[in-house]
């Protein structure tokens, strides 16, 4: 439906009957177990909110800043992001909440400090994502980081495909990256380290949906059973 006006998508997406598989937009870098809890969350749930044996979802890669629009057309009934996000008219419910860490390749000059501090990230690059990536995410995180005294330099890489990402911290002397520890705890070519501060940045994945339409209400309803954090536009 690419070459067909907003509201002839809209309007056909709204009269279109339910699907069969929830169509579902997954971000880059989301971990497997986080896509196996929404799958088992959402699977065999329908619009009016009753449950049926062997739903699936149909999950795909989308980018979320595109996320929103093609929630509005309904050519994906949800989607998953880090927040924050700049999206208007989404509801959000918070799958997985943790703090952001240090990771770096195990031959790094840190990896042997059991402790960090500031003033040993101070020359260090941060492994970020690319420009458009992340929207809202990619900003607040280095910008918390400033606060607390890492005026980081960023470097960007397609964080979508691992080895990509452990590629870039094997082959690079001054370059750390951001993950929650369980994301990298059994890579052994990476080390973990926390952030010298009692505050760091957090890494919140969420699912989200259209406001107002049976998909969020459904998602409200999933989120109490789940005893995931539920935020409304």
């Amino acid at each position: 439906m690419q070459g067909i006006p907003s509201q002839l998508r809209s309007a056909i997406a709204a009269a279109a009957p339910a699907p069969q598989a929830w169509p579902v937009g997954v971000c880059g870098g989301v971990p497997a177990e986080v896509l196996i809890e929404v799958q088992n969350a959402l699977s065999g749930s329908r619009p009016d909110g009753s449950r049926e044996t062997g739903g699936k979802l149909r999950m795909r890669s989308v980018d979320a800043a595109d996320q929103g629009e093609l929630l509005r057309h309904g050519e994906i009934a949800f989607g998953i992001v880090r927040l924050p996000i700049p999206m208007p008219h989404v509801v959000r419910a918070v799958v997985r909440d943790e703090p952001l860490g240090l990771v770096m390749a195990r031959e790094h000059p840190l990896a042997a400090h059991p402790e960090l501090t500031w003033r040993d990230l101070a020359r260090q690059r941060l492994l970020w994502y690319e420009e458009g990536c992340a929207p809202g995410f990619a900003e607040t995180v280095p910008a918390h980081l400033a606060q607390l005294g890492w005026n980081s330099v960023l470097h960007p890489v397609n964080q979508d495909q691992h080895a990509l990402f452990l590629h870039a911290l094997q082959t690079t002397a001054d370059l750390v990256a951001l993950r929650p520890h369980h994301a990298v705890e059994r890579e052994p070519h990476l080390v973990w380290r926390p952030l010298p501060t009692s505050s760091p940045p957090r890494e919140r994945l969420a699912v989200i949906a259209a406001s107002d339409c049976r998909t969020a209400r459904l998602l409200q309803k999933v989120a109490a059973e789940r005893g995931w954090a539920f935020v409304a536009d």
